[in-house]
Formats: structure tokens, C-alpha cells, sequence
């Protein structure tokens, strides 16, 4: 008897983001690694894209101790209508299918539909539960991402604020303790009285047990960065103020806790920065780091610090203006 032939299978949905924008995700890794071929439970550890036509992408998510590789190329990228690729998981299958994205515009936002192509019978069901859900991991991401970007709030004041899971002493515990700190930001003692100077160190390729390349830029990066502070405010569990650097060049952060439902807003005010090009610096390091921070409070590792940081800084040399 025959074996039963591939299907094919198709999912939609709507997204208020523009066509652009839901097309981008797909190609960007920092974005695809929050939503694409991620679990719940799983920790993505790597995501490399090549984003032309015969380029190739992996993406391997850690599952309960396993690590699950998904692969593929590239095989049409037309912005922001029409992108195909190949595409296999070699632990089930040596086979590779096909996978094509159509996006049209609607209104302000957009229509996606995704076609997947040769199929085993028996993982049909599975294919589109797995689909489906990754388009709505892909609304979310869209969404979470715009809530996360800083703003530029004056000349040289930039402020980040995130929706943490609770209580506010537990968050707390992240901002003043060493160990929690360290975590997800930097490791060093934190003194009581204002005015007491401190130091912190940065080890940002230990934030996850996971490793990536560096970007470029921070190659020569020391593996342990010392940073300098005076505390300026200490209010528990709510207020929290440093300064940052020493001398005339000091910058100033404050961090706010308030209570909003059952999360915990945290907000950070980075303010007395130098110039443009600090605020870019400062900018994708604060981003990425609570990035690292909102997986710790959520009780999930960390995918590596230089996965999340990804291009982040380009997104702030686009929304700040030039000088």
C-alpha cells in the first residue's frame, strides 16, 4: 500500500503592525528568537540569520537538557510581500520542506499567511498547532518590543521602563543584591548610605550559561568591566539612585519601582549623558540587560547576552537624531 502523499498545510492571521514590520521580525535574529521555532520551557541558545536569497538561518532551542536544530535557505525575499524558504529539523526528518509568507496590507496593519509545503501526514496537526502559535509569538514579540524601547525624554536623559512580575521586594532584591544583580546586570556590593562610594563589575558572557559570538565592536572587550559609582538615593523598596562614571563626566541613573496591578513597573532615568553616541551606547546596554532581567524575574534562562543585544543599537542610532 502507498504511503499516504506530503500536505500541505496553511495558517493566517492579522497583525495591527505594518507589512514591514511583520516582515522584518522574520529576518532579524534578535526578534526571530523570541518567536520562531521557541518554546515556553526552552531556552533559544542560537539563532543565526542570513538574510539574502541563498543565505541559511539555524536556530537551535534547548529542550529539557536537548538541543533541537532548525535549519533552512533562503529561496525568494521580496520586502515586505513575499518571503520563501526551505526548511528542515534534521533530529525528525534528513527531508526539507518548503515555507512561503505572503503579507498584504490592511488598513494600518497587515494580513500574513503561511503555507507550508510537504508535510508528513502524521505531523500535519502538529505543523499547524506549531505555526499557529508561532504567529502568535511573533504578534507578541512585535508588541513587546515596542513597549521595551527607551525614549529619549531630554537632551541627554533617556528613561526604560518594564512590566515585571512581583512583589516589589523580589524585584527589588535584583537592583541590590550582588548575586541577583549580577544576574542579569552586574555583581558588587551596594552600600546603605548616600553619598558611600561602590564598585560593579560586568561579566556580561556569564549572564547565561549559553554562549554567542560578540558583536565587532565589543570584541576586545575585557571579559570583567569595572564601573564606578556614588549612591545618590536609597529609598527601599522603591527609589534607588547612582551615580555613574566619576568626576565631571558622571552621569546619573535613578531606578523607580511602583506597583501596577500584580506586576511592578521598574523604571530606569539615565540622565547627564555626553552625547548622541553615549546614548546609543547606553541605550542597547539598557535594553539588553533588562531583557536579561525580565527572564530572571520570570523564572527562565537567559538565551547569551550578545544574542539579545543583537543590532539593538541601530535601532536607537535610527530614532535618535543626528547632531
Amino acid at each position: 500500500m502507498a504511503a499516504d502523499p506530503p500536505r500541505t498545510v496553511r495558517v493566517s492571521r492579522r497583525f495591527t503592525a505594518s507589512a514591514e514590520r511583520v516582515f522584518d521580525a522574520w529576518l532579524n535574529p534578535r526578534m526571530a528568537s523570541r518567536f520562531l521555532f521557541a518554546t515556553d520551557t526552552g531556552t533559544m541558545v542560537r539563532a543565526e540569520i542570513d538574510p539574502q536569497v541563498g543565505g541559511r538561518f539555524t536556530f537551535v532551542d534547548r529542550r529539557d537538557g536537548q538541543d533541537i536544530e532548525h535549519i533552512g535557505e533562503y529561496l525568494e525575499i521580496d520586502r515586505p510581500r513575499r518571503l520563501v524558504f526551505a526548511f528542515g529539523v534534521p533530529m525528525f526528518s534528513a527531508e526539507m520542506t518548503r515555507v512561503t509568507l505572503e503579507i498584504v496590507a490592511a488598513g494600518t496593519g497587515c494580513e500574513l499567511t503561511l503555507t507550508h509545503e510537504g508535510v508528513l501526514p502524521d505531523y500535519q496537526e502538529r505543523t499547524t498547532g506549531g505555526w499557529t502559535k508561532i504567529l502568535g509569538g511573533l504578534a507578541e514579540t512585535i508588541d513587546a518590543f515596542d513597549a521595551a524601547v527607551g525614549k529619549r525624554t531630554g537632551p541627554r536623559t533617556l528613561r526604560f521602563e518594564r512590566l515585571m512580575p512581583g512583589p516589589i521586594e523580589r524585584v527589588w532584591e535584583y537592583l541590590t543584591d550582588s548575586e541577583k544583580r549580577g544576574a542579569w546586570l552586574a555583581s558588587g556590593e551596594l552600600p546603605t548610605t548616600v553619598g558611600a562610594e561602590f564598585t560593579w563589575f560586568f561579566a556580561h558572557d556569564t549572564l547565561s550559561p549559553f554562549k554567542a559570538s560578540r558583536p565587532a565592536k565589543f570584541k576586545d572587550l575585557p571579559d570583567r568591566v569595572e564601573s564606578h559609582h556614588k549612591l545618590t538615593r536609597y529609598e527601599p523598596p522603591r527609589c534607588l539612585g547612582i551615580s555613574w562614571g566619576e568626576g565631571a563626566t558622571a552621569s546619573e541613573v535613578l531606578f523607580e519601582l511602583a506597583a501596577e496591578g500584580e506586576k511592578i513597573r521598574l523604571s530606569i532615568t539615565h540622565e547627564k549623558l555626553a552625547d548622541r553616541n553615549e546614548m546609543v551606547d547606553v541605550s542597547g546596554g539598557w535594553h539588553s540587560h533588562l531583557d536579561v532581567l525580565e527572564f530572571r524575574l520570570n523564572g527562565r534562562t537567559p538565551p547569551p547576552f550578545w544574542l539579545l543585544f543583537g543590532d539593538i543599537e541601530s535601532r536607537y542610532e535610527r530614532a535618535y537624531p543626528a547632531e
